[in-house]
């Protein structure tokens, strides 16, 4: 990312952060106006947008700590500016969604910051900036997911807690965008399980944590407990079997177990699997 875009976010963020009104629009449109400056005029707009996005991502996460703001409405609101940037010049991709998403826990690590929360307002922003552009929320939950846990694996986190904060965001982000609840939390925790796989993460403790995450963020938002379990369960066992039978047994005694454990009555959706 040219120098020169890299300041213009940042005198623009932190003029935005310094002041005491509009702050989340702010955000938004200073990220937004920055990023299709720097594509405009770019002969191969997918290609250089995700490298855009995720510089810019990081110059915000990094402003917003240097003068103390609150990381969680930062990384959410820069990240609607992002996408929308983006839209406006050519396509949002899942790549540049997972990017960004990756850059902002990423950042939030290198500052210092509370990487649990910003990981769920990470999640929460994907979702609220593409609710009118022609990708499904599920889709946008588990890219995002994907690129939380990839770079809690790299920074060394607590995966677990970042596991249960994204599944928690995915359901946040989805409620305030009338989407499909269920879907997005299979589709968010089958995510999760896939990416931590990759990098030979422990999926167990992923599952576990993501079906935890989905019960008590089904809780605050007043939707079945049991449901919001059972899709989290389904995710996760969908994922695992592609892995292989022993990571879709450890998963599955993991997430059965978790089920117990909160006390959930559902009906199981891997109960017929040996």
């Amino acid at each position: 990312m040219e120098k020169n875009i890299g300041e213009a976010i940042k005198n623009g963020v932190t003029a935005v952060l310094k002041g005491t009104r509009e702050v989340a629009v702010g955000i938004v449109d200073v990220v937004s106006a920055t990023i299709v400056k720097a594509l405009e005029g770019v002969k191969d707009v997918q290609t250089a947008a995700s490298s855009v996005v995720v510089g810019a991502t990081s110059i915000v996460i990094k402003a917003a700590g240097t003068i103390g703001a609150d990381l969680t409405t930062v990384t959410k609101n820069s990240i609607i500016g992002a996408i929308k940037g983006v839209h406006e010049v050519g396509s949002v991709t899942t790549d540049v969604i997972r990017d960004t998403v990756h850059e902002a826990v990423k950042a939030t690590a290198e500052i210092g910051g509370d990487v649990e929360s910003v990981t769920k307002s990470a999640i929460v922003g994907a979702i609220k900036g593409t609710r009118d552009i022609a990708v499904s929320s599920e889709e946008v939950a588990a890219e995002a997911a994907r690129g939380a846990i990839r770079a809690i694996s790299e920074v060394g986190a607590d995966a677990g807690i970042a596991a249960r904060n994204a599944v928690k965001g995915a359901i946040g982000g989805v409620a305030e965008t009338s989407g499909q609840l269920t879907a997005v939390i299979k589709d968010t925790t089958k995510g999760l399980v896939l990416e931590a796989s990759q990098f030979g993460g422990d999926v167990a403790a992923i599952a576990k944590n993501a079906v935890i995450g989905a019960v008590e963020a089904a809780k605050e938002i007043g939707i079945s407990a049991g449901e919001a379990a059972s899709a989290a369960a389904t995710g996760a066992i969908e994922a695992a079997r592609t892995v292989g039978e022993d990571t879709a047994s450890a998963v599955r005694k993991a997430v059965t177990g978790t089920i117990a454990g909160v006390k959930v009555i559902i009906k199981e959706p891997f109960k017929k699997e040996k």
